[in-house]
């Protein structure tokens, strides 16, 4: 199985064998290594990282940090990594900017005394200080590597979804209500009172009679009429409007750190850096090639990039 390479960086030697010590607990069959001041320029240096991080690396050991170092397998490098970063691992690159505001130009008090100015990691970075990194080297029977530059694009589509509902149900109820209603009723009053007058011979006295009278009244009926006076209608909208979908992609992105010394060589396909107004610019062709190519610093040349 291949392994890689972990260093990170952290701000004092305690906290680095606190974090190596975490680290043997939460990863299983990782061992890390603490890096000191007394240990950490013979170590580092017999690594294979870039000059670069070296030199950064050794810097921060004379401020009175240490580093934590470990081989482990490359399924359990993303375990490590964020391990290191749960402990403490400073940001490197932080570092290196708060360092060069005090004055450090990139060389190390520990290390070889060369300048790196020209130098840049090509180390994966992942999290706060932590990197990491395979170095595949080329070999007789290899005369050529590859590295895919690989982004990613973002794509936004939309599907429809039920944002909620309205549910309008009717119903029945009664509802009591009363009316005032005028009503005639007519009554049959029968009144027997005394009379003491002689008869006449208009009447009969002797008939026998029946008058009948008949008593009418009024009442109430009731009669209803359904009217309709008010209407719910229900209708559905539809509108349109603008979002905006915020997200991250992923790029790779390429340093390439040239400490070839031989100036009458040239990287194919570069671009040439023929035509230069300095009679001798720094760096080497290959490395000003790479700056053309890539727009970083690596030879020197170009002081307002990085």
């Amino acid at each position: 199985m291949m392994t890689r390479t972990v260093t990170a960086y952290f701000r004092s030697v305690e906290t680095a064998e606190q974090a190596a010590f975490g680290l043997a607990k939460q990863v299983s069959g990782v061992r890390a290594q603490v890096f000191d001041a007394g240990t950490a320029d013979t170590g580092l240096n017999a690594l294979s990282l870039p000059k670069g991080d070296v030199e950064s690396l050794l810097e921060g050991v004379r401020r009175g940090g240490a580093v934590v170092y470990a081989e482990v397998p490359d399924d359990q490098f993303d375990a490590v990594a964020d391990a290191l970063e749960a402990s403490g691992a400073a940001d490197l690159d932080e570092q290196e900017a708060a360092w060069r505001q005090e004055g450090w130009t990139g060389s190390s008090a520990t290390g070889t005394g060369q300048t790196s100015a020209a130098a840049t990691t090509t180390a994966a970075t992942s999290g706060a200080g932590v990197t990491g990194g395979q170095v595949e080297k080329l070999g007789a029977a290899t005369s050529e590597a590859r590295i895919p530059i690989v982004e990613e694009h973002i794509q936004v589509g939309k599907r429809e979804v039920e944002h909620g509902r309205v549910r309008v149900r009717s119903y029945v109820v009664e509802i009591p209500v009363k009316e005032q209603v005028t009503l005639r009723e007519e009554h049959v009053d029968v009144t027997r009172r005394p009379v003491d007058r002689p008869l006449t011979d208009a009447e009969d006295a002797f008939r026998e009679r029946v008058i009948e009278a008949t008593e009418h009244a009024e009442e109430a009926v009731v009669s209803k009429e359904a009217r309709v006076t008010e209407e719910l209608v229900i209708r559905k909208e539809a509108s349109e409007r603008a979002e905006t979908v915020n997200g991250t992609v992923r790029r790779t992105e390429v340093e390439v750190e040239d400490n070839t010394t031989d100036r009458s060589r040239t990287t194919a396909g570069a671009v040439s850096t023929a035509g230069s107004t300095e009679d001798n610019p720094p760096g080497t062709a290959a490395s000003r090639a790479a700056d053309d190519a890539l727009g970083t610093n690596i030879s020197g040349a170009n002081p307002t990039k990085r």
